[in-house]
C-alpha cells in the first residue's frame, strides 16, 4: 500500500461538526455598534466565541463580551440563532464545520475599566451603521439578523 497522504485520504472518513458559538452586540448611548478590528484581515467583526462544553450559552455571551472587550453586562437577551450552509468550512483534511450562533444584545449597565465611548481609534470601536467598515462575512450575517 502507497503511504502518500493523498492516497490514505481516500480510506478516513471525513467528519461533519457543529460548533455553537456566541456573538454579543454592544451599543452606546447613540445606539453605535461595537467592534472590534481582526490582527489577521484586518477586518471588523462583532465579539465572537465558541461554547466550552458544560456552559449555558448565555455564559459563552458573558464571558466572550468579557474576554476580547473588557466589558461586563447587566445581562444578554437572545435576540436570534444563526445556522445554515453558509456557515459550512471545510479544512484540508476534507472535514467539515458547521456553525450555530447565537445572538444577544448586551442589556442594563455595561462596566469597564476602559471608558468605551471615548475609544476612537484601535482594536475597538464604536461605529454607526451607516459608518460600518469592512466587516467579516460572518459579522455581516449576524448584523443582518438584528
Amino acid at each position: 500500500m502507497n503511504s502518500k497522504k493523498g492516497d490514505i485520504a481516500q480510506f478516513v472518513m471525513k467528519k461533519s461538526s457543529i460548533t455553537v458559538k456566541a456573538a454579543v452586540a454592544v451599543k452606546n448611548r447613540q445606539g453605535e455598534l461595537l467592534l472590534q478590528q481582526r490582527a489577521d484581515d484586518g477586518l471588523w467583526y462583532i465579539p465572537l466565541g465558541i461554547m466550552k462544553p458544560g456552559e449555558a450559552l448565555e455564559d459563552t455571551a458573558h464571558r466572550e463580551l468579557w474576554e476580547e472587550t473588557g466589558l461586563t453586562a447587566e445581562s444578554v437577551k437572545l435576540e436570534a440563532l444563526l445556522s445554515g450552509p453558509e456557515l459550512k468550512r471545510t479544512f484540508s483534511s476534507g472535514d467539515e464545520e458547521y456553525d450555530l450562533i447565537g445572538i444577544y444584545s448586551a442589556q442594563g449597565a455595561l462596566s469597564s475599566e476602559i471608558d468605551y465611548d471615548a475609544v476612537k481609534e484601535g482594536p475597538l470601536r464604536f461605529f454607526a451603521q451607516e459608518d460600518f467598515p469592512d466587516l467579516c462575512p460572518v459579522t455581516s450575517m449576524i448584523l443582518s439578523r438584528l
